[in-house]
């Protein structure tokens, strides 16, 4: 597997991924092309013998040093082999490297298999998010780095 980030190559894949698991993002062609070179954005590709089959995206906020996982995503035949952990992995690299002292998240309460993986890649509960997403309570976690 192969983590590299994201290029206007991957632009089309990734829109098709985020309007069908994310489609309460307003996310457009353009604003994912205009976040790959966006220094405040770091959208991350996994590739398994050049074929996409997972990413990551996050979004940093220098001068509060923390950074926002706002999407994580792996194919369904693909999930299990540890892409998700190796894209957080290398996600939170990228955040060492910028000096960020905390990455957070929001998931769903009810997406058990997100809040497994957030569990083992050191992630911690720390409370409820006060909006709601698709009609969803959002849980708030963090990973001090």
């Amino acid at each position: 597997m192969n983590i590299t980030l994201a290029k206007k190559e991957d632009v089309e894949w990734i829109d098709e991924i985020v309007k069908v698991e994310f489609p309460y993002i307003e996310f457009t062609k353009g604003k994912i092309a205009q976040k790959i070179n966006d220094p405040n954005f770091n959208i991350i590709i996994a590739r398994q013998a050049n074929i996409q089959v997972g990413f990551c995206e996050t979004e940093f906020f220098l001068l509060k040093k923390e950074a926002r996982l706002n999407a994580i995503f792996v194919e369904d035949a693909w999930r299990d082999q540890g892409i998700g952990k190796a894209l957080i992995a290398q996600t939170i690299n990228d955040c060492k490297h910028k000096k960020i002292q905390r990455l957070f998240l929001l998931v769903k309460e009810e997406n058990i298999d997100a809040k497994e993986l957030y569990k083992k890649t050191k992630f911690k509960f720390v409370g409820m998010h006060d909006k709601l997403i698709d009609e969803s309570n959002i849980e708030i976690w963090e990973q001090k780095i």
